[in-house]
């Protein structure tokens, strides 16, 4: 029988590049994350407006903010998110 496996919103950010950063970073740690996009697509001047959250797997979520704490310490990642749980 397949086990089931929750996703919760750990962080939420506007930047593109700090999306693939964050990917990049969970895929190193073997840590499962989904990215979504909520809100406008695209704006007059091609800029990515929407908000994105990154999931991860309910029981790598306390890694996964380590990781991205550090991140954001270290300047690989923009300061402008910010932590859901």
């Amino acid at each position: 029988m397949a086990t089931r496996i929750n996703f919760i919103d750990l962080y939420s950010f506007y930047n593109d590049l700090d999306a693939t950063v964050i990917e990049t970073l969970m895929e190193d740690y073997n840590i499962s994350c989904s990215v979504r996009t909520f809100g406008p697509a695209r704006s007059f001047d091609s800029h990515d407006l929407g908000e994105k959250r990154i999931s991860v797997e309910e029981d790598k979520v306390e890694n996964a903010k380590k990781i991205i704490a550090d991140a954001i310490r270290s300047g690989v990642i923009s300061k402008e998110g910010k932590f859901r749980v």
